[in-house]
């Protein structure tokens, strides 16, 4: 398949106050911890590294972090060619993610597409990459969606059920998700000027006006949350 010119940001500038409020000891950022001779964020990073055609890394990083992200990254800062830039993120990850493609239009870059995946899911696998990008080519937007198979129930402030809700077409969904460039960037921008609140870049492309198609998620790409996450990883 012909791979379209497109750019990747990993953001990793959350406080990770649950993992670290979790950990026994005291704790770097989930991000920064090992998994086994390389971080969670160098695991998160590399299958981008060696799609053909990709033009640009950038990487959010906490404010006073940078030297603790740029050690997390270890080889990968000079080991391809693609260059990696870092750009120090916001309060939230809706502004995070609004600074790296800012940044990225200030490339003056040519991609018509851009993966937004999260520093704290280290088990992405290229083959998910791949169809990802391929589907949004023609699509606009895809994400990773994964049926949900519990029973979904709705409580009230006491923790008592109140609803029974039906799960038919509910999904959960994952990192990375890709978008058509600048259209995503154009989504950031009307969503910034909002007072609405967003936690998740597929709400804002849709509130923008464009589609996003989902693909078939994969249960191995989970997102570490708490320390526990890690102790499960290195235990399987």
């Amino acid at each position: 398949m012909s791979f379209p010119p497109h750019a990747v940001v990993i953001t990793a500038a959350g406080s990770s106050e649950r993992f670290i409020s979790s950990h026994p000891e005291q704790s770097p950022k989930k991000e920064f911890v090992l998994l086994d001779d390389r971080t969670v964020l160098y695991h998160a990073v590399e299958p981008f590294m060696t799609i053909p055609n990709l033009r640009h890394v950038i990487v959010t990083y906490p404010e006073l972090y940078r030297d603790e992200c740029e050690s997390a990254l270890d080889n990968l800062l000079f080991a391809y060619d693609t260059p990696i830039s870092l750009v120090p993120g916001g309060k939230t990850r809706q502004e995070s993610v609004y600074r790296a493609l800012e940044y990225l239009y200030q490339l003056d870059s040519d991609i018509s597409l851009v993966a937004i995946h999260d520093g704290a899911r280290p088990f992405i696998t290229q083959k998910m990459i791949i169809e990802l990008l391929a589907t949004a080519s023609v699509a606009g937007g895809t994400v990773p969606a994964v049926n949900v198979t519990d029973a979904i129930k709705k409580v009230d402030e006491h923790g008592l059920l109140v609803g029974h809700l039906d799960r038919t077409n509910i999904v959960t969904i994952q990192t990375p998700q890709v978008f058509r460039y600048p259209e995503i960037l154009l989504s950031h921008q009307k969503a910034k000027e909002s007072s609405k609140v967003y936690v998740d870049d597929s709400e804002i492309y849709t509130d923008g006006g464009y589609h996003v198609a989902t693909v078939r998620g994969d249960a191995e790409n989970i997102k570490i949350t708490t320390y526990d996450d890690i102790v499960r990883i290195k235990e399987s």
